[in-house]
């Protein structure tokens, strides 16, 4: 019984999502969250399991892929801090929020990578007893979390780090009772003060810096830290405006000029060697594209319809996801598909179709794995922490 429960929520549940406010209202004085921005969510997840099919498991490197790392990720992290924001912080509130980050994000990220760590060390690995076994993963465990990447780990250490410092930010605003308004205005202040800080970074820490510095460095995520902040605060400061920009992306004259906006600006803008003033133009007008197209679509979102609902459950399942599909990828880069390959060099008609069905399929057993775990809970909890 449990478990038909289970898998029926995986398909139909939108586990208490609200419904949209109306129109002109912000999403900051109701506390709720908004349904086309869920659904976004749920699509740039998709996008990010995508883009680690083509590159990570196929070895791919395509156009579309190179456009979509143009702004996947800074589509993200604006989305997190746009969520982040909260007029209305004090301390108790701080402390709540902090220790959620603890407890539902950093915790099950730590507990998750050593789980891959173990897995790709016994994928990969041929040996002799536990105690080369052992020493095999403590040393594999101990290069990645030092690393940049962190076997792809990066984003919600990356997103804890920035969360930490912007609750503080947030909770002393709000308690000197500094006007929104100006709040915004400061927002966007740091998120051009970070973009220069990424641009300082990458002039003074080289290949060539002293290797202590480059560890630190890498050990912090430093250089996705310092990108991707950016976009951060950039949603913060949306959130505080989100009525007036509502108002404004609804108009169709706006919304025709951003989409000619965007056009141009991805058509100049190279896609291997970016400069960095071109990478930030290019990801904030797709961050900007992609806002206004699913604010267009928000009666989709707002509507029973399955699919609206799926991307919704997606955009609210994004932790489980990014967590556990890292094991469907790596699986994967060891098949021999060179007929999958082919197809997809042809071009991005067929690419577009297979991957993203692939991705969808990824994605689709990732929540089926989720839902079994739910049905039993202290697991679930051990993991989750929820």
């Amino acid at each position: 019984m449990k478990m038909t429960l289970n898998i029926r929520n995986y398909f139909t549940s939108t586990h208490g999502f609200l419904f949209q406010p109306s129109w002109g209202s912000s999403a900051s004085d109701n506390g709720g969250r908004l349904d086309f921005i869920d659904g976004l969510r749920g699509v740039t997840m998709i996008l990010v399991v995508y883009w680690h099919v083509l590159v990570m498991s196929l070895h791919v490197t395509t156009y579309t892929a190179m456009t979509l790392q143009l702004f996947r990720m800074p589509l993200f992290f604006f989305i997190s801090g746009f969520f982040a924001y909260s007029f209305s912080y004090d301390r108790m509130k701080l402390k709540k929020r902090l220790a959620n980050r603890w407890h539902r994000q950093l915790l099950p990220t730590a507990f998750i990578f050593i789980g891959f760590i173990l897995f790709e060390t016994l994928y990969t690995g041929d040996f002799n007893g536990i105690r080369e076994l052992l020493g095999s993963f403590f040393s594999s465990a101990l290069t990645n979390a030092t690393s940049e990447f962190k076997s792809g780990y990066w984003f919600t250490f990356v997103l804890v780090e920035v969360f930490c410092f912007f609750a503080l930010l947030n909770c002393l605003l709000s308690s000197r009772k500094v006007p929104r308004g100006i709040q915004g205005i400061l927002f966007l202040a740091i998120a051009a003060i970070c973009g220069g800080a990424e641009w300082a970074y990458s002039q003074m820490v080289t290949a060539k810096s002293p290797a202590a510095l480059r560890g630190i460095c890498e050990l912090f995520s430093l250089t996705h830290l310092l990108k991707y902040q950016v976009f951060f605060y950039l949603g913060a400061a949306a959130r505080v405006f989100d009525s007036w920009i509502w108002r404004q992306l609804s108009r169709k004259a706006v919304g025709f000029g951003v989409a000619m906006l965007t056009f141009a600006v991805f058509w100049f803008t190279p896609r291997f060697r970016v400069p960095l003033e071109a990478f930030y133009g290019a990801a904030v007008t797709g961050i900007l594209f992609s806002i206004t197209l699913f604010l267009y679509l928000r009666k989709f979102f707002c509507s029973h319809t399955a699919l609206g609902r799926l991307l919704k459950y997606i955009g609210k399942n994004t932790l489980p996801i990014y967590l556990f599909h890292y094991f469907i990828i790596r699986m994967m880069r060891d098949l021999d598909l060179p007929g999958l390959t082919g197809a997809i060099r042809a071009g991005a008609w067929a690419e577009i179709p297979i991957v993203t069905l692939i991705s969808i399929g990824i994605v689709l057993t990732v929540l089926g794995v989720d839902a079994l775990l739910k049905i039993k809970p202290r697991i679930h909890k051990i993991i989750f922490a929820c």
